[in-house]
């Protein structure tokens, strides 16, 4: 067991850890040497590892407790937030290699551990967290393990096996996936089918019983708030058939995988591979782990919706296919990962550029979300301390994640505006009232929120501007961030019903004029 859980010197595992442990400095660099803001979610992720807790608003708590442990050791900073991003990735492609060998050979694991640790998504996610970079090296573990308990590892092996699933699902919900494929290779594989009926697949479920039990006792205490949001994060409701969407998710995915591994991919899915004929249990093994993530969520692309990145999980699995499938043509995985590489050289250099020569590459409205909230957040606080305020006031959840982060040393509180009759985001759990009503300095971002928020004061007075220049579009006009200043009081809200919604639809105050395309 031993033998196999450490690198051995062979020559693939030598170059693995060459590459990988080369790609880790490169984003550790990136990571320390980046000018950009963390975007709303880190802050929101931030806020929460301030208090540790069983879960969140929206996601289990793992993500808050990793950035809980650097910031404790490095401080309250960007880098400190995003540090363990490139760690987490390398551990994940570490573990891809472990089972490609295990699977296949030593060098299809070298072509899966690159495959990875190159594709577009991870590229991004190595350079910011995000619960699916958290996620990754348990499902990658995971992935590993379970092949290990399969071919007949010990009571070690579903031990550690049932510590990945555990802690995978306190990462994300996404982990799910992992035990659907696990019961599909059940039913479509004897030895797996023997593994997980084994005192081996009984301690494997205990051990992920007793991690996970802590957080699902948090989230019946408190009303279920992440299940909550998992659930309404699907869209649901309304019109459920938008056939259109489905190109729009494959197009998405060649950008998550890669165009030329997404290309090779789907070569494989309809019969098309190179592996030399043998044994073809471990293909059909990963297929469990791959084909059902793909199948669902593009059922929720049709249906309603779903971000690119919500078939993440699917990828470390067809990492491993597509390296089993196609490892004896070398040329191919060689122009999968060579394209990848390009794509993550790009992601790397680009956004540390200074904002002259991101306008010239045409790429500040792609940057405009992670630029220029510590600058609104210095202007709007001392503002606010100039005319007396007794809150700030804010009408967009990711205005109040900026200006929380980079507003920390604040003396008067940040509130989010409820447009609705209860919070709506983790944003706005806090209402305004008491104290904090008496004189609010309004930072509102929407016109057409202006009229809505003005029916809540008794006084609502313009107060000026805050503008925030973030770059140029493509057409040479300038993205700004435009705060519109208010000072309002005598705070009163009305009943958030459907005739006081109505009353202002087609509204907006002091709405910014377009800018013409220049020629």
């Amino acid at each position: 067991m031993t033998r196999t859980l450490l690198l051995p010197r062979s020559p693939e595992a030598r170059l693995t850890l060459a590459i990988l442990a080369l790609l880790l400095v490169l984003r550790v660099i990136a990571i320390l040497s980046s000018p950009l803001n963390l975007y709303a979610d880190e802050a929101q992720y931030w806020r929460w590892s301030q208090e540790l807790a069983w879960g969140y608003y929206s996601k289990p708590p793992m993500i808050a407790w990793i950035i809980h442990a650097m910031t404790a050791l490095f401080g309250d900073t960007e880098w400190a937030v995003r540090l363990a991003a490139p760690f987490l990735h390398t551990v994940a492609a570490g573990f891809l290699f472990l089972a490609g060998r295990a699977m296949f050979t030593a060098k299809t694991g070298l072509y899966a551990a690159l495959l990875y640790a190159l594709m577009p998504a991870v590229t991004l996610s190595s350079s910011v967290l995000s619960t699916d970079g958290v996620l990754m090296p348990f499902w990658c573990a995971g992935l590993y393990l379970a092949w290990r308990l399969r071919a007949g590892g010990g009571l070690a092996t579903a031990a550690a096996l049932g510590a990945a699933l555990g802690l995978g699902i306190l990462s994300k919900y996404a982990m799910l996936y992992f035990l659907i494929g696990l019961a599909l290779a059940c039913l479509a594989d004897a030895p797996m089918r023997r593994a997980v009926a084994s005192r081996g697949g009984a301690l494997a479920a205990g051990v992920m019983a007793l991690l996970v039990a802590p957080h699902f006792a948090w989230n019946a205490a408190n009303d279920f708030q992440t299940v909550g949001h998992t659930v309404d994060n699907a869209n649901l409701g309304g019109d459920l058939f938008h056939p259109e969407n489905a190109i729009t998710f494959i197009l998405d995915q060649m950008g998550v995988f890669g165009p030329v591994s997404f290309g090779l991919l789907a070569a494989g899915l309809a019969g098309w591979r190179t592996a030399a004929a043998g044994d073809k249990a471990p293909a059909r093994w990963l297929l469990c782990f791959v084909v059902p993530v793909l199948v669902f969520i593009l059922g929720q692309a049709v249906l309603s919706r779903a971000h690119a990145n919500w078939a993440a999980t699917a990828y470390p699995g067809a990492s491993l296919l597509v390296a089993g499938w196609f490892a004896s043509r070398h040329a191919l995985i060689r122009a999968s990962i060579g394209a990848n590489a390009l794509i993550a050289l790009f992601f790397l250099v680009v956004p540390m550029l200074p904002v002259g020569q991101t306008r010239a590459l045409g790429i500040d409205n792609a940057l405009k979300r992670t630029r220029g909230w510590d600058q609104a957040a210095e202007q709007l606080f001392a503002e606010a301390g100039r005319v007396g305020a007794t809150a700030v006031l804010v009408d967009e959840r990711e205005a109040w994640h900026g200006l929380d982060f980079y507003g920390r040393g604040r003396s008067v509180p940040l509130i989010s505006w409820r447009r609705y009759q209860g919070p709506k985001s983790f944003s706005e759990r806090v209402p305004l009232e008491g104290a904090a009503a008496g004189r609010v300095l309004v930072a509102s971002l929407h016109p057409g929120m202006r009229p809505r928020l003005r029916s809540d004061f008794g006084t609502f007075e313009p107060a000026g501007q805050i503008r925030i220049p973030l770059g140029v579009r493509g057409n040479g006009c300038p993205i700004t961030r435009v705060f519109q200043l208010y000072i309002a009081s005598d705070y009163n809200p009305p009943e958030r019903t459907a005739d006081w919604e109505a009353r202002f639809d087609g509204q907006k105050e002091f709405a910014e004029p377009p800018c013409p395309a220049k020629d």
